[in-house]
């Protein structure tokens, strides 16, 4: 009992100290109260659900990734970069061939300060028009061009590996995600086998026919399993939301996530 107290007055403090970063995170001034979801993503039915069920629920990694490649800031960037090596790479050959013209005009006034100069301007203008064209520059554009081609395989490279990884962070999260469900469906039986167990000893340790040790083994397991199951479903929804994180998509309701700007500055 002493052990009990003590584990429980540290958890409280645990639970008020995260209710208060919660509250702070969500800026609000409210009361929280915690309660254990009784479904899990994309199912609606109360737990425990039968094996066939928990297996049928999940998400296709090629439906993920194509959400995730339409909607999420990262493909943006990929063929921002892109776009950028291959306009430096055109700029730097169309430089090697430039020709540019050019035209000045200018004006002849005198006065005591700057000012009066400008004022009464004299009918002596000057125009000049002109061309450059590069007859010699000892290999500078060529080098130039040639930087701009190796800067662009080097961000291809980049861009290919990031991609990769993109695509395999994903194909990894989904199957975390979907493979999930069995690791929850075990934990619930589990939990619900370690609640009977327990009841069942209580029962019997009250007619002397089991020990103090043996039935507080089966407490102890009882926490452990209900404990387990709770991560598990931790687990769960922590995967289902990075899902939407990345793909900005909401799975259950198929529609994509979006904010309303102005009703939230309200």
């Amino acid at each position: 009992m002493l052990t009990a107290r003590s584990a429980l007055t540290n958890s409280e403090s645990t639970r008020q100290a995260r209710q208060f970063a919660l509250r702070s995170f969500l800026d609000i001034d409210l009361p929280i109260e915690v309660t254990e979801p009784k479904t899990h993503p994309l199912q609606t039915h109360p737990q425990p659900l039968p094996r066939r069920e928990w297996q049928g629920v999940g998400l296709l990694y090629e439906d993920v990734l194509a959400h995730a490649l339409q909607n999420n800031a990262h493909a943006t960037t990929m063929r921002r970069r892109q776009m950028e090596a291959d306009y430096a790479v055109a700029s730097a050959r169309a430089n090697r061939q430039s020709i540019n013209l050019y035209a000045q005009l200018g004006y002849t006034g005198t006065g005591e300060n700057m000012s009066s100069a400008y004022r009464h301007l004299l009918g002596n203008e000057v125009i000049q028009v002109g061309i450059t064209v590069p007859l010699l520059d000892w290999g500078k554009r060529k080098g130039q061009r040639r930087l701009a081609e190796s800067n662009r395989d080097i961000i291809q490279g980049q861009l290919r590996q990031q991609s990769q990884d993109f695509r395999q962070d994903i194909f990894v999260l989904t199957e975390q995600f979907n493979n999930q469900a069995e690791q929850l469906r075990i934990a619930c039986e589990a939990d619900t086998i370690a609640r009977r167990r327990y009841h069942t000893n209580v029962e019997t340790f009250k007619i002397g026919s089991i020990s103090t040790l043996e039935l507080s083994s089966a407490q102890t397991a009882k926490d452990q399993a209900r404990q387990n199951r709770i991560q598990q479903l931790f687990n769960y929804w922590y995967y289902y939301y990075q899902l939407r994180s990345i793909a900005l998509w909401d799975f259950e309701r198929g529609c994509g996530l979006t904010v309303d700007v102005e009703n939230l500055v309200k």
